[in-house]
């Protein structure tokens, strides 16, 4: 929703960097170390809401959806559309945004910013299950971590993932239980094909240990911060 959807824009719009600021504030956006910018998984779980009842409606049912969400007649609807290149992607992720912001107990922003909101949201990259505290690897990147680190541990994850979610609200305590001298990674396992088949991962969340480029042990579903510890310790013993 690049354009003001009401009528007459105001000479000082929104501050896109301004509103960017409040989406990280708000847990809609994350930054990750590199500076890249991603969708937050709650908004992610949010948008994936709207997609399912938004994502697929015919022509004229979504457009009536937009008027009746700027409280616009049919015909205007359909001039905004067309005028504004409002796509679907950014009327649910304007739709989304709203109830984030009700969802985290935050005054929700005017129509104005929030349609620049979307715009923004839209422009992100996709969100990742991998929390920030561990370097996410890929496919691409797996070999070389691999390469310069005989003893490691990935731990796999998934979005809409109840289990994963209670390991990640305990993580701090799980890596700082884990022994000196293990590499650490996380991985989003649905984006990570070639990973899962080559160490057997079928489920969210596993934690996978690594020697030599060879899996030493794994587990998946929730565990402990003390059993990933023994689970780890036990892994790397003869080490």
């Amino acid at each position: 929703m690049s354009a003001n959807p009401n009528p007459g824009p105001p000479v000082d719009g929104p501050d896109p960097e301004e509103l960017l600021d409040r989406l990280i504030d708000v847990g809609a956006i994350r930054e990750d170390d590199d500076g890249t910018l991603r969708i937050s998984a709650a908004l992610h779980d949010t948008i994936d809401l709207y997609e399912q009842s938004y994502g697929d409606l015919p022509e004229q049912e979504f457009t009536e959806a937009v008027a009746d969400a700027f409280g616009l007649d049919y015909s205007e609807a359909v001039r905004r559309i067309d005028e504004q290149g409002v796509t679907r992607e950014e009327f649910i992720a304007y739709l989304s945004l709203r109830s984030h912001f009700e969802d985290a107990e935050e005054p929700v922003p005017d129509t104005v910013e929030r349609a620049t909101m979307a715009t923004l949201v839209t422009d992100v990259a996709p969100a990742t299950p991998v929390p920030q505290a561990l370097p996410e690897l890929d496919d691409d990147a797996v070999e070389g971590f691999l390469a310069d680190n005989d003893r490691a541990v990935v731990f796999v994850w998934s979005l809409r993932c109840d289990p994963c979610e209670s390991m990640k609200a305990e993580l701090d305590e799980t890596l700082a239980a884990l022994p000196e001298g293990v590499a650490v990674a996380g991985i989003d396992g649905e984006a990570a094909p070639e990973f899962r088949q080559r160490f057997g991962v079928d489920a969210a969340p596993a934690i996978v240990c690594i020697g030599d480029g060879e899996a030493l042990a794994t587990e998946t579903g929730y565990q402990s911060p003390s059993a990933v510890a023994d689970l780890v310790g036990d892994a790397f013993a003869d080490d």
